[in-house]
């Protein structure tokens, strides 16, 4: 072999063997936190492109805590506060269109553990784009919330009653698996979902303070309701090849409604639009 030969064989050999450290990839790490000075009532924004999202309470005396690991080429941290208006905004916005289908084998993927305050009433606003998401609101006082996802897995739970009193919850999602555990501890007076193509749980158990409604609407996909016995309960359905076990209920037309609705000092009042796909109810708690 000649000289240039063998040179441009050795180039080729030592690129492929450099090939994976090339593409290797370290993800920086941010903390952050602060404490809380007398505030009163705040309004929160939490953006989130794309990877792993966990949500919990905060410690007592904590404002926000916030722990961000992410490819600065790709991503940009946010942390804006506003002690005057109240105004907190937190979390990871692109630099360009960037979802998890872009990410490499040999990439690790970004993760967000937010800890919000406990001790103070927020009406937030979460926006995720491709995460896998999981958060608990378990005492965390919610005036309102609107929580908004994309092609994503999220868990939601209300694993604590709230400590304040809640208008509206809110719930977007786009292509995915998505489930919210414990809504009646959320204590929100009214609910809407939005659920685009998936299968979706909705769990309505826990501490049931007052009587909510809730619209509920599903392209394709199925839909599993848990509701609690001792609530009464009216269905309204509204489905395009979309079945419904109604076991449990007594048909008025398009309504469905438990035995003890009319008694019941808590009632839940549920409108269902689904265009295709299954609707299954199951039930939680012993009979009353």
């Amino acid at each position: 072999m000649s000289a240039r030969p063998a040179f441009a064989a050795a180039v080729a050999l030592a690129a492929l063997q450099l090939a994976p450290a090339a593409r290797a990839q370290t993800l920086r790490t941010l903390t952050s936190s602060r404490q809380l000075h007398g505030e009163s009532a705040l309004a929160v924004s939490v953006t989130y492109v794309a990877g792993h999202f966990r949500l919990v309470p905060a410690p007592p005396g904590t404002l926000y805590q916030l722990e961000l690991r992410y490819d600065e080429q790709k991503f940009t941290p946010v942390r804006e506060y506003d002690p005057a208006s109240g105004a907190l905004s937190l979390g990871l916005r692109s630099r360009g269109h960037v979802t998890l289908a872009d990410r490499r084998d040999d990439e690790e993927v970004p993760t967000m553990d937010l800890g919000l305050a406990t001790g103070v009433p927020l009406a937030l606003s979460v926006d995720l784009g491709a995460a896998e998401a999981d958060a608990d609101f378990g005492g965390i006082a919610l005036t309102g919330l609107r929580y908004k996802t994309g092609a994503s897995h999220s868990t939601l739970r209300f694993s604590r009653p709230n400590t304040a009193s809640c208008d509206s919850l809110t719930i977007e999602a786009g292509a995915a698996e998505f489930s919210a555990t414990g809504l009646a501890n959320a204590g929100c007076r009214h609910v809407r979902v939005e659920g685009a193509v998936g299968a979706m749980t909705l769990d309505f158990t826990g501490s049931a303070r007052a009587s909510a409604d809730a619209d509920i609407h599903l392209g394709l996909g199925t839909l599993k309701l848990v509701l609690p016995r001792g609530v009464g309960v009216a269905i309204t359905l509204d489905r395009f090849l979309a079945s419904f076990d109604h076991d449990g209920f007594t048909r008025h037309g398009d309504v469905y409604t438990t035995a003890n609705y009319a008694a019941s000092r808590y009632r839940l009042d549920l409108k269902v639009e689904s265009a295709f796909g299954g609707i299954e109810v199951a039930w939680a708690g012993a009979p009353h």
